[in-house]
């Protein structure tokens, strides 16, 4: 129970760190406005930001104008046309992002103390990955591991590695490439790739198109942080010249948006074009490019026993062997 003049960091929507001193080093953070400060620095654009936050544009503003009075200095330099950070705000962005990753591990070590005492296994489920793999494997396991306690979380497109760079998962559902220096990974499926287009454009028709036949088109700037998963989305290997951006965006509904609105495209894996009807949109496969791989990734350093037997049930299952 939080003392007078305390928050409790995880039970309340003003989560906060520190003592409250406006100009301290060790000044109290609200963590929300922390994070809305991470996005918009991102983002660079309070109304994408605010979408991606699921707030309203004015709140958002609010909140930031009260961190930048909190902390003492300017973290944007605002105009009609533009938003950029200042460079103390710039020199900060680091240090915002570490506290809410230790507030992050923080918290999902206290879910896992308060769990009842059994084996418990983290899952991340990086963007785009969940495939239809993935509700057969988690029921399969819940039935051989009724002990086991289950948490899965999904991860956005800045974290390919759907929480392990960050040791928030002890095992990842994952689409790579991606840099995966201390990761082992097993790839358990693999589909082709399509190419997300409004449904007047003139491509809209096909079955099928070359690469070519995109790659000067004006594509979707995805805002992730691993340049390797980035080459990869936008078939750099095969460029003689680099892309042309038509819009910016950071999830998978902000590359389907701009892809309905014609200002961009972006490619996406068989099993989100076929997961349901996207109103507006076609999907289109690029046949001569690899497809996109499917996989179970860990930590090299450390694999608990419930994650080594999820990672032999996610390989029998994807050998279509019955599962030991």
């Amino acid at each position: 129970m939080p003392t007078a003049g305390e928050t409790e960091v995880f039970g309340s929507p003003t989560a906060a760190v520190g003592r409250s001193s406006p100009r301290s080093v060790a000044a109290r953070f609200d963590l929300r406005q922390l994070s809305y400060f991470v996005a918009v620095a991102e983002e660079l654009n309070f109304t994408r930001a605010a979408r991606r936050l699921n707030v309203a544009q004015q709140s958002l503003s609010s909140a930031i104008a009260r961190l930048e009075s909190h902390v003492g200095f300017d973290l944007f330099e605002r105009s009609t046309r533009a938003v950029a950070l200042t460079e103390r705000g710039s020199r900060w962005l680091p240090y915002a992002r570490d506290l809410l990753a230790v507030a992050e591990r923080c918290a999902t070590a206290a879910d896992d103390l308060a769990a009842s005492g059994g084996a418990s296994l983290r899952i991340g489920l990086a963007a785009t990955a969940a495939v239809e793999i993935t509700p057969r494997l988690l029921h399969a396991y819940a039935g051989r591991h009724p002990g086991v306690r289950v948490v899965t979380k999904h991860y956005g497109l800045e974290d390919p590695t759907g929480g392990l760079r960050t040791h928030l998962s002890d095992v990842a559902i994952v689409r790579p490439p991606f840099t995966s220096a201390g990761l082992d990974l097993i790839v358990v499926a693999t589909e082709p790739r399509f190419v997300a287009l409004w449904d007047g454009h003139p491509l809209s028709t096909r079955q099928s198109v070359g690469f070519e036949e995109i790659a000067d088109l004006p594509w979707i700037d995805v805002v992730a942080s691993d340049p390797v998963w980035c080459a990869f989305w936008r078939v750099n290997e095969r460029r003689t010249r680099p892309a042309r951006f038509g819009a910016r965006g950071h999830t998978l509904d902000d590359l389907l948006d701009a892809a309905r609105a014609g200002q961009a495209v972006g490619l996406v894996p068989a099993s989100i074009a076929r997961a349901q009807r996207w109103p507006g949109l076609v999907f289109v496969e690029v046949a001569d490019i690899p497809g996109s791989d499917v996989a179970i990734a860990w930590n090299s350093a450390a694999l608990p026993a419930p994650a080594r037997d999820f990672i032999d049930l996610a390989t029998a299952l994807a050998s279509g062997q019955p599962p030991r």
